[in-house]
Formats: structure tokens, sequence, C-alpha cells
């Protein structure tokens, strides 16, 4: 090889390899600008935005866009679906800022609900790729506009709601895009059943003892953050009076019954305590409160998506020949001598009748729970629909397991004394979306026809007798 042709081959590899480098260095960087778009819905929260969204144009929605190169310029226009120009407008920016935010802008001439409007944003940096053109990012965006909040129609409830008690409410909502439907009752939130047609709801309500009031209200939010809320017109009755007990605990407890808690728990030896009051406190407070949450979590792990139909319930009365021993609500204060030791709150009704009592099942349901629990013992509990369950503790044996479906009259298993029991009996719990309620209103038959059977009637009438092409749309 000549040296001149050396010298040639050498020059063009380093020009070569120079402007590999100059393309791929910096100067050249061919990473498109990072564009995210977001709705403001307060001063704390934002909701990012997908390619369509529903929207209130008194929401703002912001633009952020970043680049390692910086922003040379950026290009929104919009148009609607029926192709009416109601922006164009392309801003150049000089200072080269890596980061940037704007907000969208808003159609200058107000547009009527449902129309939709296509944004399309162009951000460009200042690369040097593509011809010294820079690198684009192009977002589209649909939205549409929804001025108007949801319509909320109460369709028929319960007349009453007692203190720990329980009350049925169905009724519809009216919206194009419904993001969340909330119930509550000032202190819990409920879950709502779809009933019977598109856009009709029902849930029973709990108001559960440990709430000292009751607020109850409806709150709708859909997909523009449009937000519509409205009370449950259901009277408050405070009338009823919980007992509060002093139980005074025996040494013999402690050293015997208590030991064999512990034990059965397995958590702990009871050995290792420090003195009795902090092993009584340990079952009656800490394993109570596991138990409870196995149970609320059990209660509370239901299916609520498809469409229900009105259900009729029968009396729970799970014992036959059956004693009340111990009542629902009931504040039990605990004490050593003089010494004030622990608290607890009975949430069930204690009931008995003869040893190893056979327990029956009054309305069908789903088993979702069997378990050997600390204070509760053997428990099991059974699903009916629309969130409401049945809880049989202190059980000497089980007769069903988790996942049967098992029809009313079924003898589900016997009564006991297992876990924290003084003799055989049965503690029956009746649970609103894993929230105790009073038992005696669930095992009144004249109470579940006002408060329950009938009002899922009138909903049942009401909505079938709805016509159709008279229905209110919101747009």
């Amino acid at each position: 090889m000549k040296f001149k042709t050396f010298i040639k081959l050498f020059f063009l590899i380093i020009v070569i390899v120079g402007a590999y480098a100059v393309y791929n260095s910096k100067f050249f960087e061919r990473n498109p600008p990072e564009v995210e778009i977001y709705m403001s819905i307060n001063k704390k929260d934002r909701v990012e935005l997908g390619s369509e969204a529903y929207w209130n144009p008194n929401k703002k929605i912001y633009v952020s866009v970043s680049d390692d190169t910086g922003i040379r310029s950026y290009k929104v226009s919009a148009v609607t679906s029926d192709n009416v120009v109601v922006f164009d407008k392309e801003e150049i920016v000089l200072d080269k800022p890596k980061e940037k935010a704007f907000l969208l802008p808003k159609p200058e001439i107000k547009l009527p609900d449902g129309i939709k409007i296509h944004y399309k944003i162009s951000v460009t940096d200042w690369s040097n790729a593509n011809f010294f053109s820079g690198n684009t990012t192009v977002k589209n965006l649909d939205l549409i506009v929804d001025t108007q909040a949801p319509i909320i129609n109460i369709v028929a409830n319960s007349y009453k709601i007692t203190y720990g008690g329980s009350a049925l409410l169905i009724f519809r909502v009216v919206d194009n895009g419904v993001r969340s439907i909330s119930v509550s009752n000032g202190e819990n939130d409920f879950k709502v059943f779809p009933f019977m047609k598109e856009g009709y709801y029902a849930v029973i309500l709990a108001w559960p003892v440990q709430n000292n009031f009751f607020n109850g209200t409806i709150t709708v939010l859909d997909k523009a953050f449009n937000q519509k809320r409205v009370s449950i017109p259901l009277i408050k009755d405070m009338s009823v009076r919980y007992r509060y007990s002093s139980i005074k605990v025996k040494d013999s407890f402690l050293n015997g019954k208590l030991n064999e808690l512990v034990d059965t728990v397995g958590e702990r030896k009871p050995e290792s305590f420090s003195n009795n009051i902090e092993k009584f406190k340990y079952i009656n407070e800490t394993i109570r409160h596991k138990d409870e949450e196995i149970i609320y979590k059990a209660a509370t792990e239901i299916n609520y998506n498809s469409l229900f139909e009105p259900v009729t319930f029968s009396a729970f009365l799970p014992l036959k020949g059956s004693v009340v021993v111990g009542n629902f609500g009931d504040h039990r204060t605990y004490f050593l001598g003089k010494q004030k030791i622990s608290k607890s709150m009975h949430l069930g009704l204690d009931i008995a009748s003869v040893r190893n009592a056979p327990i029956i099942l009054s309305n069908s349901g789903k088993v979702v729970l069997t378990e050997l629990l600390g204070v509760y013992g053997n428990t099991t509990l059974v699903y009916h629909g629309f969130g409401l369950s049945s809880l049989y503790s202190h059980m000497s044996k089980f007769e069903v397991k988790p996942g049967d479906e098992v029809a009313s009259g079924t003898v589900i298993g016997f009564t006991g004394q297992t876990g924290w029991a003084f003799g055989d009996h049965l503690h029956l719990g009746i649970l609103v979306q894993g929230h105790p309620v009073r038992d005696v209103e669930w095992m009144d038959p004249k109470w579940i026809k006002s408060n329950i059977t009938d009002v899922f009637l009138k909903a049942k009438n009401t909505i079938e007798g709805i016509n159709d092409q008279n229905k209110t749309e919101k747009y």
C-alpha cells in the first residue's frame, strides 16, 4: 500500500470515527422529550391522564415536559369531534429549560357536555438530531366535556337505624362515567352492590356500637371528578342502652383457664408473662383484637361485582329452645380485687340450650371461615349476601368447611366451650361488612320484614315500573 493511500485511509477512518462520535454525542442526542399530562384534582392530589378522559374545564390540566438538551418549542392544537378548531398555538422556548410545565389551554368558546375535544401536543427539544431539527414527542388526548355532577335518587330505605343496628338503602345514580361510589355512616365506608339494573345500588348499613354518632351519606364521583353528596334519610334511634358490667377475675381463672388459652394460642408460654395481669390483658385485648381482625377480613373479602336480586332473609335462630346468657354491646370492665385490669366489648349474643346442641343455619350461604381462634374458640362464619354474615363461636365441632355452599336448615356444627367460654353455649354474631350489629334485630321476623324485605320489595316494584324511554339522563 502506498503511503498516500495509507494516509487517505487513516484520515477517512478518523473522519468516520469522529462523525460517529459527534453523531452519538449529546449534540445529536436522539432521546425524545418526556411528556406527562395530568389533571389537578385539588391542592394535594393529581391524576395522570391517558389517551382519553372526561373533563370539567374548571379542573386544570397540566402538561409537564422534560429533556436533557432542553425544550425548544411546544405546540398545542385542539379540534372538536365536529371539526371545529378551538385552539392552535405554538410557543418557542429560547432559554432551553430542561423541565417545563404549562397549563393545557381551555377552549375559548363554551362547549356542550358530551362533546369530545381532540388535543394534539407536540414538544421538540434542542438536540441537533434529525438534520438539526431536534427530537419531537407527540401526545394525543381526547377529552369529553362533562360539567354536571352525578344525579343521586333514593329509591327505598329503612325508616330508621338504631344505635348498634342495621338499615337497608337502595338508590340510583345517573351519570355517563362513574368513577367511585361511597356510602358512609360518618365513620366507616360501605361497598355498594349493583342491584337489578345498571345504575341501581343496594347496601345494608351498620351503626357500630363503637361509634357515638351516625351521619349517613352517599358520595358519587364521576370520571371528570364532579362530585355529588346527599344525606341518607334515616331516623336515628339513640334510645337503646347497652349494659356496663364489672367482672371480678378469680385467681383460679388466671392460673387455670387463662393458661390453657395462652397454650392454645401458642405464641407465648404462660411463664413468659411477668404477672397475671399482663397475661390477662394479652388474651383479653391483644388476642381478642387479632381474632376480630381475622373475622373482619373473612367477612369483607367478598365479590361485589355482579348484579344482585332482592333476598328474603329468615330470622337467625340457630338453637332450638335457647335462652340468652350474654347480651350484645355489653361493656365489660375486669377487676382483680379493687384494681381495674382490662376492658372489652361483647360483640355478639350468647345463647345456650343443651350441651353440644346442633347449630342450625337459618339462611343459606357460603362458608368463608372455620378456624380455632384464641378468644372466640372454634368459629364458623357464613356469608349470606349483600354484605351480611353470621358468626358462630365456641363450637365443639365443625360440620362444614370454607367454600361450602350451605342450605338453610343445615347443621353446621355443635355448641361447646372452646376459647374464652364458661360453660357450653353459642356466641352468635351478625356482621354487616365485617361490623358486628344487634343480633336481636336479625332474630326478629317483624323487624326483618319491615326493614329489609319490604324495602327490597318497594325498590323492586319501583325499578321494574320505570319506563326506560323516559328515564333521566345526565346528557
